[in-house]
């Protein structure tokens, strides 16, 4: 059974926010994350995918990294969009 993961860059209100171990597709209408579970806020993309890759490389459940690695405001599987909340 795969893990069906991955690591989500998404931008909101000008920072940049890291996510792990999000579900790779949609689970709900909105696909809602608040900013509170955010493993990383930057307040450049670059800062971002940097700090993504370094997180991303401790998840999973042996710590091999998500399955779909780091993508960016969508999830992977079915393109869904993610909303941030406060």
């Amino acid at each position: 059974m795969s893990a069906n993961n991955q690591t989500l860059i998404k931008e909101y209100k000008g920072k940049w926010y890291v996510f792990t171990d999000v579900m790779a597709e949609s689970w709900d209408k909105k696909n809602k994350l608040f900013v509170k579970e955010a493993k990383a806020i930057c307040d450049t993309l670059d800062e971002a995918y940097d700090k993504a890759l370094e997180l991303d490389e401790k998840c999973g459940e042996f710590e091999q990294g998500t399955e779909y690695g780091v993508q960016f405001n969508r999830l992977c599987k079915d393109d869904a969009e993610v909303e941030i909340k406060e």
